[in-house]
């Protein structure tokens, strides 16, 4: 069996990269327990990380500094960018029924590209884990 792929959502991201976050510890222990297992960023994540660590009210930094921290994240060793080559419609088809508002479009997203790649989503959303049900569980890594 081949090892699984990661897909940290933007909060993940940010927990990993702010030592003072909530969930630093937690996001930490998770990323050395993986290895070298394949950590994968995508358009969603990568824009949402340096939105939320550019904001002066979250990470506070420059823009050129949250691009830079990006920047030092996809170049890890067993970081790879995931490409999204289906519509946000395609992707999100197998969990359609279980979409309630708009807080779950994103999530369901990031859901969807994981389960198309075979992929893990690793959050610390707890509210995903009913988007996901028992038919996609495999798929979803709940950290907190």
């Amino acid at each position: 069996m081949t090892e699984p792929a990661y897909l940290p959502d933007v909060n993940v991201l940010v927990a990993l990269s702010d030592p003072s976050h909530v969930h630093h510890l937690t996001a930490d222990k998770w990323r050395q327990q993986i290895g070298i297992a394949r950590f994968l960023v995508c358009l969603i994540t990568e824009s949402g990380f340096v939105r939320l660590m550019a904001n002066p009210s979250i990470g506070g930094l420059s823009m050129s500094d949250a691009i830079l921290l990006m920047q030092e994240v996809v170049a890890l060793p067993n970081c790879e960018s995931l490409p999204i080559e289906h519509s946000w419609l395609e992707l999100v088809q197998p969990l359609a029924p279980r979409l309630q508002g708009y807080r779950q479009v994103t999530d369901a997203l990031l859901l969807g590209l994981a389960i198309r790649n075979g992929a893990v989503l690793v959050t610390l959303d707890r509210a995903i884990q009913a988007l996901a049900s028992e038919a996609y569980a495999a798929n979803l890594l709940i950290l907190a």
